[in-house]
């Protein structure tokens, strides 16, 4: 709390919906919990979204309290560590993600891509965000790479889905395209980005560990220009 903000309160996540890949046999579409109707509601293909941001995090359920997993969302995985917990089990790792990985699965977690985008409800454009995870999560990530700097350029569509099989389970991922966009709604988009964000700011402020304190240095002692830190990308996103 300061002068100039007041307020202690936590800025809601602007997303409207978090929609995530049904990928069972009977699956192959996105889908949603609409906590006002207290059901979960099926977006079948194409859906249409443009691309904000990319964030990652863990999803899952974990049977032990019969409770889902979350964590919170980070733009590395190298270099900003994860809490995962589940609803009703407390917390079940911390730190970076390969060195918990193994605890993540063995409680039931997933790596999760979480993509928040600008798509078309009642008409207008809204924030959301799609997620994906398991052999979805590696169909967007192949997409990704073939579609380069366009992805930020154009509208992405989920098409369709294929067929996927692993030992006797059968599985369906996402199928992808880009799609030309208009001005209009590509000048509505990065107003929205906008909005994202400066919630990403605040909620980075909350949940990424202090800053190390600078280092002093005594004014008659010379000085020696610190090393440059390498950029460590793992799983950041140029935007």
């Amino acid at each position: 709390m300061s002068r100039s903000a007041p307020t202690t309160d936590k800025s809601p996540n602007p997303a409207v919906h978090f929609f995530e890949w049904a990928g069972g046999a009977m699956g192959g579409y996105l889908q949603f919990w609409d906590k006002s109707q207290k059901q979960t509601v099926q977006c079948d293909p194409p859906f249409q979204f443009l691309a904000l941001d990319e964030l990652a995090t863990v999803k899952g359920w974990h049977d032990a309290s019969e409770s889902g997993i979350f964590a919170n969302e980070v733009r590395s995985t190298k270099s900003e560590p994860l809490t995962v917990k589940a609803f009703k089990g407390g917390v079940i790792a911390e730190g970076y993600y390969a060195d918990i990985k193994a605890a993540i699965h063995e409680a039931g977690g997933y790596y999760t891509a979480s993509i928040y985008c600008a798509f078309k409800e009642d008409g207008r454009l809204k924030i959301g965000a799609v997620q994906f995870k398991g052999a979805a999560l590696n169909a967007w990530v192949n997409f990704r790479k073939e579609a380069g700097g366009k992805i930020w350029e154009k509208a992405v569509v989920i098409t369709g889905s294929e067929e996927g099989k692993k030992g006797s389970i059968k599985f369906k991922t996402p199928t992808f395209a880009l799609k030309d966009v208009s001005e209009e709604s590509n000048a509505a988009a990065k107003v929205l980005d906008g909005e994202l964000q400066a919630y990403l700011y605040e909620y980075f402020s909350r949940t990424r560990p202090a800053a190390p304190a600078p280092l002093v240095v005594p004014a008659m002692e010379p000085r020696t220009p610190l090393p440059e830190m390498a950029r460590e990308d793992g799983d950041d996103v140029a935007f």
